[in-house]
């Protein structure tokens, strides 16, 4: 049962990993990963076998030896693809054998990448809260005033609770004013 319960908490963060940016991974991290990387060695993968199975071309290998830091440039030019991220990176050194990297840089990895959902959600729940312009005259979506389901931030639900509060506003309005104009008996005249 614990060995079910550690499995799992295992999976876990590689499961968050997986979808974030290479942005997530701090200057400690990379760094750490070039001293791995960086020496040429026969017996384990370097940064050009990485670099070979990111998807890079042989003369675009040959243009990083030219950098003192050949794996940091790789990790910066690769993290601008389709599919780089975090948990690619970590499936790559998998399958080049470099388990040694995974050990080494694993919690590192994994505190850099908590710091950064953990950021990201800061950023999000400070964000206020911004409600698209609606165009009647759009003839994208003339049912919805012009705005896309992948414009509409608060979809159908959120949209019908805002129009419930506002008519529940504008009605606790009117009944304030018509309670007042009855207490005051204020005559209206009709001419």
């Amino acid at each position: 049962m614990a060995a079910e319960v550690s499995r799992a908490e295992s999976a876990s963060p590689a499961c968050s990993m997986s979808s974030l940016p290479l942005a997530a991974l701090n200057v400690r991290v990379r760094r750490r990963l070039s001293l791995f990387l960086n020496v040429r060695t026969q017996v384990a993968a370097d940064w050009t076998a990485l670099a070979e199975e990111m998807g890079f071309e042989y003369l675009e290998i040959r243009h990083l030896e030219t950098h003192a830091d050949p794996t940091g440039k790789l990790l910066d030019d690769w993290q601008g693809r389709p599919g780089a991220s975090v948990g690619r990176l970590l499936e790559l050194l998998t399958k080049l054998g470099r388990e040694d990297v995974l050990v080494e840089l694993g919690p590192g990895i994994e505190e850099d990448c908590q710091k950064y959902i953990l950021k990201q959600q800061q950023e999000e729940s400070e964000k206020p809260l911004q409600v698209p312009a609606v165009d009647s005259s759009d003839p994208r979506t003339p049912e919805r005033g012009g705005i896309t389901m992948l414009d509409d931030p608060l979809g159908a639900a959120g949209w019908w609770w805002l129009s419930l509060m506002i008519t529940c506003k504008a009605r606790n309005v009117t009944s304030r004013l018509s309670l007042r104009s009855a207490s005051l008996q204020v005559p209206i005249r009709s001419d």
